[in-house]
C-alpha cells in the first residue's frame, strides 16, 4: 500500500492506494513545518491513522507539503512518520513537486499554482531546475485568490468600481468599510480573507469592470511569475489550485498574449500525483 499526503497549513488530504485503486480518503489537520514541531505532527498522525489496520501493509509514504522546501522542515516532517509508520519509504517534499509531478508527471513544463496565493516554477520532468522566491500577499502571488481579492477591494473603498458593483458586494457580504479593515490588518490570515471574495468576482465575471479586474491580476501573474523564467515560451503551462480551475478561460487568454500554451488545470493535485507514484 502506498499512502499520499497533500498538505497545507490548514488540512491534509491523505489518500492510501492499493495497486492502482483508492482505497481509503482521510483528513486530517495541515502540517506546516514552519508552525508545528514533529512531536506536533506525530501526535496528528497518530490519531489521523489510529483505526487504521492497514498501517502495517505500507510500503511508502509520499507528503507534499507548504513549508516543505528545505531539507531541514522536510526533516520535521519524516521524522513525524518515520514513528508512525516504521520501516516504510518515506519521502518529505514541497507542493511545488507536487503540482508538478501532478501536471506533467515525466515531461517538462512549467507547474503553477494558482489558489489562495499563487507560485511558479521550471520543471525539467524529474526535478525542478528554476523557480522565483514568493514574496506573499503583500508583494507578490499576482493572480492568487488574495490578488484578486486585494485589488477589489483597494477599487472598492476608492470608488473605481462601479456602484452596481459596489452594492452587490456589500448585499453579499454584509461588510462595513471597517470590518473588512479589521480582518486585514488587526486579524490573523488576512491573504485568506481577501481571497474569499474570488467567488463574488467569479460570479460577476460578465460584468466588463470585474472581466477586467480579472484579466489584469492574470496578465500580471505571467509577466511577474512565467515571464522571469529563460525560455519559457518553450514550455508548456499547467496550473493547480481553486482559483486556476475555476478562472480558466481568462487564464487561457493571458496565456496567449504572453505566447504560453496553457494546457492543464486541476483543482488538487491528488489525482495527478496517484497516476504518477501508482501508474
Amino acid at each position: 500500500m502506498i499512502v499520499l499526503a497533500d498538505s497545507g497549513s490548514t488540512k491534509t488530504d491523505w489518500q492510501l492506494i492499493k495497486g492502482k485503486d483508492v482505497v481509503r480518503v482521510l483528513n486530517s489537520e495541515g502540517m506546516n513545518p514552519y508552525f508545528i514541531s514533529t512531536t506536533e505532527a506525530a501526535a496528528i498522525l497518530h490519531k489521523t491513522f489510529a483505526d487504521l489496520p492497514e498501517k502495517d501493509e505500507t510500503e511508502a509514504v509520499f507528503f507534499y507539503g507548504a513549508g516543505c522546501s528545505s531539507p531541514s522542515k522536510q526533516d520535521i516532517i519524516n521524522k513525524a512518520l518515520q514513528e508512525v509508520f516504521p520501516g516504510s519509504h518515506t519521502e518529505v517534499e514541497h507542493d511545488m513537486l507536487a503540482a508538478a509531478r501532478a501536471l506533467f508527471a515525466n515531461k517538462p513544463g512549467i507547474p503553477c499554482i494558482l489558489g489562495t496565493g499563487s507560485n511558479s516554477c521550471v520543471y525539467d520532468g524529474k526535478q525542478i531546475t528554476d523557480s522565483l522566491f514568493s514574496l506573499g500577499y503583500m508583494f507578490g502571488d499576482e493572480g492568487s485568490g488574495a490578488h484578486l481579492g486585494k485589488t477589489y477591494i483597494a477599487d472598492h473603498f476608492k470608488k473605481r468600481a462601479p456602484q452596481e458593483i459596489r452594492e452587490a458586494f456589500t448585499t453579499t457580504y454584509g461588510l462595513s468599510d471597517e470590518d473588512i479593515l479589521t480582518n486585514i490588518y488587526n486579524n490573523p490570515n488576512p491573504n485568506r480573507f481577501l481571497a474569499s471574495f474570488a467567488p463574488f468576482i467569479r460570479e460577476h465575471l460578465e460584468h466588463p469592470y470585474i472581466n477586467r479586474l480579472a484579466e489584469n491580476c492574470f496578465d500580471g501573474f505571467f509577466r511577474e511569475q512565467v515571464t522571469q523564467y529563460d525560455d519559457y515560451q518553450k514550455y508548456p503551462m499547467g496550473c493547480i489550485g481553486s482559483v486556476g480551475y475555476h478562472f480558466r478561460h481568462i487564464i487561457e487568454n493571458s496565456a496567449r498574449k504572453f505566447g504560453v500554451q496553457a494546457e492543464t488545470f486541476m483543482i488538487s493535485p491528488m489525482e495527478g500525483l496517484i497516476s504518477y507514484h501508482a501508474g
